[in-house]
């Protein structure tokens, strides 16, 4: 009798679980949007797709064969027309970031903190942005080039004493960026490029992180139950974060040091920490530890891989394309010989320099370094989302994004080539009326940096690195390829996506030949 009873109730519990699933499958506003069958029916779809390290490729594919709107799970949709944009990621957009988002939040001291990055509340996030936004702008980050330049002299050195060595180019310039960022931060180097390795394993620590948060968050909710698994584990061994925890001693090393150094032996510093002390002591209003804490670690963690990805962009496109090589090396090479440019390219200098800016943007267009949607809720007084033309009903509660990796392909704004690295399209045709509208809408779709109130806070600094380090590198140096036989790299998408296989050689390049531009 129990046992007739016990297959009964699993039975019935068995049939609720497959009428629940088909009900959302079906749930009216959805069921019309076109997708892959499983996804419709069970998140786990998503999990297996991301998980494959693909989605820069995977998420255009899924769009050439469903169109601008692709169902992806029983409650999350892709969108690739430009026109949401605004409507997702505007200004006063009432669409939040998603639960995906709250993988990336910070613990410190035992207790999880939201970051600028992970913090889904507009006002905490409109909160924790104040104190800092000032030092992120487009004129204040010109006080932290003497900092980059004393990085990029360290990598200058390395590549001379490697001159025409074949060397891992993806790492060097990862190195790099962790290394100018944490100079940024505070006023001295790790040293990854001057002892030419990972510190203490940082940079694969935070591999790590980044595959876990883009594979769990496809279903947000998994995170409570593995999140105290992953820590016993931690605890027993089994594997360990110690990268990471270094990185939070790292910084609160530095904090103390700033704190016990007398007032003249700090008065000239320009990096982040400074700025956030004196602005403490100015207003009166003194940062908690965990929020001081919160925003060095912030600086770290993301921004040395964003301008690490968008550097290999640019070295990869333009080494790749022989005609693009050596219009930029032109353009380089007649700044210097007119004497526009200092020992260390400046970033007004940088700015002058219209072909470097073209394939700058070129590059991110061509790779973003995010090439997951841009998650957002949708709110519960919306009542459709138009689409290419086509006004679609989405449920209140349903995840909806735009894929950069997708969008910024886009041909009806791109152009027939979009797939191919063009610089040139982003110059205006002064003889043709309507170019400068066209060139206004093609920056209106790129997502590089995301778009309105959650544009990313570091967007200037990552400019400035670039334009400065790219120019002085060619300026030095002839970059090639190792082995012209193999031009290809590998890229790998858990959130950000990350180049790696970038074999590339550097031989210095001597007076006459940078005088005559050869």
């Amino acid at each position: 009798m129990l046992a007739a009873v016990s297959t009964i109730l699993l039975a019935s519990l068995l049939v609720g679980i497959v009428l629940r699933r088909i009900s959302i499958a079906y749930k009216h506003g959805l069921r019309s949007i076109p997708g892959p069958r499983l996804a419709r029916f069970t998140d786990a779809w998503r999990v297996h797709f991301v998980s494959r390290g693909r989605a820069h490729e995977d998420y255009l594919a899924l769009h050439d064969k469903y169109g601008p709107i692709v169902r992806t799970a029983p409650s999350a949709m892709d969108i690739s027309d430009p026109a949401a944009i605004p409507i997702l990621y505007g200004a006063s957009s009432p669409f939040l970031k998603s639960e995906f988002y709250s993988l990336f939040t910070m613990l410190y001291e035992g207790k999880t903190i939201d970051s600028l990055f992970s913090t889904r509340d507009p006002i905490r996030h409109r909160n924790l942005k104040r104190p800092i936004a000032q030092k992120f702008s487009m004129s204040s980050v010109r006080t932290l080039e003497p900092l980059v330049d004393s990085c990029t002299r360290v990598f200058l050195d390395s590549m001379h004493d490697l001159s025409g060595e074949a060397l891992d180019l993806d790492v060097w310039l990862q190195w790099y960026a962790f290394d100018a960022i944490y100079a940024m931060t505070f006023s001295t180097s790790p040293g990854f490029v001057k002892g030419r390795r990972d510190v203490s394993g940082i940079i694969g620590g935070m591999d790590w992180i980044l595959r876990y948060a883009a594979v769990v968050g496809q279903i947000p909710w998994l995170h409570g139950w593995v999140d105290p698994v992953l820590k016993f584990a931690m605890r027993v061994g089994v594997f360990d974060l110690g990268p990471l925890m270094i990185v939070t001693e790292m910084v609160e090393k530095a904090v103390r040091e700033y704190d016990a150094a007398l007032s003249e032996e700090v008065a000239g510093r320009q990096d982040f920490l400074a700025y956030l002390r004196q602005q403490s002591k100015s207003t009166g209003e003194m940062l908690g530890k965990s929020e001081l804490q919160n925003h060095l670690m912030n600086n770290l963690l993301a921004g040395s891989d964003t301008t690490a990805m968008a550097l290999r962009a640019v070295f990869y496109f333009v080494v790749k394309d022989g005609r693009v090589y050596e219009c930029l090396q032109r353009e380089i090479d007649k700044a210097d010989a007119e004497g526009r440019l200092g020992e260390f390219v400046s970033y007004s200098e940088c700015l002058e320099m219209k072909y470097l800016q073209a394939c700058i943007k070129e590059a991110l267009r061509m790779h973003p370094g995010v090439a997951f949607p841009l998650e957002r809720v949708v709110p519960p007084d919306c009542t459709s989302i138009p689409v290419c033309g086509k006004e679609y009903y989405v449920p209140p509660g349903t995840v909806i994004g735009i894929n950069p990796a997708v969008v910024q392909r886009d041909r009806d704004v791109f152009g027939a080539d979009a797939d191919d690295f063009r610089p040139e399209r982003w110059f205006v045709d002064v003889s043709d009326a309507g170019d400068e509208a066209r060139v206004r809408r093609m920056e209106r779709t790129i997502l590089a940096f995301g778009a309105g109130h959650r544009l990313c806070t570091g967007k200037h600094i990552s400019l400035m690195e670039m334009g400065k380090f790219v120019p002085q590198i060619l300026r030095n140096f002839r970059v090639e390829f190792a082995d012209e036989s193999n031009r290809e790299w590998s890229v790998k998408t858990y959130w950000f996506a990350k180049q790696s296989g970038m074999r590339m050689k550097m031989t210095p390049r001597g007076k006459a030949e940078r005088k005559s531009g050869d």
